[in-house]
């Protein structure tokens, strides 16, 4: 008698356990299936990024179109947040980009993507108005995703551009790195793209594993409680502040061109050109406003690097010091450290002109060779 009142207690016990626990259990589901996918968040990248389920082929959820007021990643939720009605698209791989046509690709970070940027104010839209040719945004993303990508092993871009803001650069992996994981994911996402049942399966559950919710009341405990650490001058915010404007020996300059130079090899083995345009970081262009003030020199000495070793390099920084130093003009969102439009459409001025002058450089040397051949 004495053993089935203890089992019946623990049964009870196990009920009332269960049913604490069953609210957490079925918010993240309420969260994917019910709400809207936007109810937690500040900006559309945290609402569609793929958090978890690595099967998916792009970075974020396929055939998607938000509308929402952002605010910058920095200073999200504070006084200082600068809000922005932005709109974005995702093709049906999962990047943003309202198709799938590219003659020009461009592989690069959040800044090539578009963050706190609407569509038409991504660097792919400027550029694709300026050249008249089809560009496709393949970011964030890096060169091994790309060449593990059989789409474009059967129908290439005409170029490729690789991009990448200056405190990333370091970090840029060397030709061949992942390989095998970028091939694994390119199909598994192609077997998921085919269906919309696996894609709903698939976005649902990366949904719940968001946790958007807690994320959310956690970041504004720590905001709340000052916990959180922020890097701000003059009331503007900066990404990593005096450590960005760090001095590179001369072996570690070299290391990096040896990378980039690795891409333009493989690259060239598929008959594509290769061009690197490199984005100088917020607190390079700002350096005046950091308490040391130190201008930087790790972009100029990159880029003469690359140019002795026959790189092609889009050089933005020159263009982005007088925009700001001598026009006033503002680069980047006082709570964000990504480009602004207006510095997206000076690179894409840069980069337009570059390739419309390979493009005119090609086609007069074609026209020699066939003069040569007749």
């Amino acid at each position: 008698m004495a053993q089935e009142m203890k089992k019946m207690e623990v049964t009870r016990l196990f009920r009332k356990l269960a049913l604490l626990a069953l609210p957490f259990v079925l918010w993240p589901v309420i969260e994917a299936v019910v709400l809207p996918m936007d109810t937690f968040t500040f900006r559309v990248w945290e609402t569609i990024s793929v958090n978890s389920v690595r099967l998916l082929s792009g970075p974020f959820y396929p055939n998607m179109h938000l509308r929402m007021e952002e605010e910058g990643e920095l200073a999200p939720r504070t006084p200082y947040a600068e809000k922005k009605q932005v709109e974005w698209y995702t093709d049906s791989y999962g990047y943003r980009n309202r198709d799938t046509k590219a003659e020009v690709l461009l592989i690069g970070d959040s800044n090539i993507t578009g963050a706190k940027l609407s569509q038409e104010e991504t660097l792919a839209e400027v550029l694709e108005k300026q050249l008249g040719k089809e560009v496709y945004s393949f970011a964030p993303a890096t060169i091994n995703r790309f060449l593990g990508t059989k789409r474009f092993e059967e129908n290439p871009p005409q170029v490729v551009v690789v991009s990448s803001i200056e405190r990333r650069i370091p970090e840029l992996p060397a030709v061949g790195a992942t390989g095998i994981g970028n091939k694994l994911r390119d199909r598994t996402g192609t077997i998921i793209n085919s269906s919309r049942a696996l894609t709903w399966l698939a976005v649902t559950a990366d949904r719940i594993s968001k946790l958007a919710l807690y994320h959310r009341t956690l970041a504004n405990i720590e905001r709340k409680f000052g916990k959180k650490a922020y890097i701000q001058y003059q009331n503007e915010f900066f990404m990593e502040g005096e450590q960005a404007n760090r001095t590179f020996g001369d072996e570690e300059i070299k290391q990096l061109a040896d990378v980039l130079e690795g891409y333009k090899h493989a690259l060239a083995e598929r008959g594509i050109p290769f061009v690197f345009m490199p984005i100088p970081n917020k607190e390079n262009i700002y350096h005046q406003l950091l308490p040391s003030g130190q201008k930087p020199d790790f972009l100029p000495r990159l880029v003469a690097e690359l140019q002795r070793r026959d790189v092609k390099v889009v050089d933005t920084q020159g263009t982005f010091e007088h925009l700001y130093h001598n026009e006033k003009q503002k680069l980047y969102p006082a709570d964000d450290g990504h480009w602004n439009n207006t510095a997206v459409i000076a690179a894409a001025s840069l980069l337009a002109q570059h390739l419309q002058q390979a493009a005119d450089s090609t086609e007069l040397n074609t026209r020699h060779l066939v003069k040569q051949l007749d």
